[in-house]
């Protein structure tokens, strides 16, 4: 990776980020129904008395939900297992991951040319290469947000990856990458990120 700059891309202008330094933004990362389930019993037994004697289940659609029966209860969801009710393993769940939890998140975009002499992705190739970009990742603490298909796509000589970190101070450290040379070195059986 050579001539690393700042990419201000153009959803930075929506409402949906706000600026709070130069180069970092703030957004929210919204959680939503139908992206996973990770469920756990309810633990409140006079809750789950009460919910099992509700009549308002019904069942869930779409993948993730057709084996479920579903309650929305004091703006809560809460889920039974089709095949178990009725059953001594009727069990009540509800969503670890509350899908109206809003997170913020602190992002930054790069711009880049990707260097093939390196083993990284040819200039051309809308793909960016898994290194030196993953020990990134490991060495600040971030995880990439957005791949920007569509510049990567479009951009043949440049290559651009969106950061992001629910802690600010992550993506400033990630920044001093900013007008750096950053790639992968083997020293003898170990290969070690240098950034200089």
């Amino acid at each position: 990776m050579k001539n690393i700059r700042f990419y201000e891309a153009e959803k930075y202008n929506s409402d949906d980020y706000e600026k709070v330094e130069d180069m970092i933004y703030k957004t929210i990362d919204k959680k939503s129904y139908g992206e996973y389930l990770s469920l756990e019993g309810c633990s409140d037994t006079e809750l789950v008395s009460k919910l099992l004697k509700t009549d308002e289940w019904v069942q869930g659609t779409g993948d993730l939900f057709t084996e479920y029966l579903i309650l929305t209860y004091d703006g809560k969801r809460y889920y039974r297992e089709i095949d178990n009710v009725g059953t001594d393993d009727d069990i009540v769940f509800t969503d670890i991951h509350d899908p109206s939890e809003q997170n913020i998140i602190y992002v930054t975009s790069i711009i880049y040319e990707p260097e093939p002499e390196l083993e990284e992705n040819e200039p051309c190739e809308s793909f960016i290469s898994q290194y030196p970009l993953e020990d990134i990742l490991d060495e600040f603490f971030v995880y990439c947000e957005d791949m920007y298909e569509k510049e990567n796509e479009s951009d043949k000589n440049h290559s651009y990856v969106e950061f992001a970190s629910e802690k600010i101070d992550d993506i400033k450290k990630l920044l001093s990458i900013i007008g750096k040379h950053v790639y992968n070195k083997l020293e003898g059986e170990y290969v070690y990120l240098k950034i200089e």
